[in-house]
């Protein structure tokens, strides 16, 4: 159980890292920091999602 938290934890800090990113800089302006803003945001996405459905 400790560990699942933790998990979640992290991937909540991801989260909100990817938001401050867009808070900072604004919109990125080329394709490579786009792609990594949607992955930096699904990534822990997806994890959360596992997360919850396994319990």
């Amino acid at each position: 159980m400790r560990l699942k938290t933790i998990a979640i934890g992290l991937n909540l800090l991801l989260l909100i890292l990817c938001v401050g990113f867009f808070i900072g800089h604004g919109l990125p302006k080329s394709l490579m920091l786009w792609s990594s803003a949607i992955l930096w945001f699904v990534a822990p996405m997806v994890n959360l999602l596992y997360i919850r459905k396994n319990p």
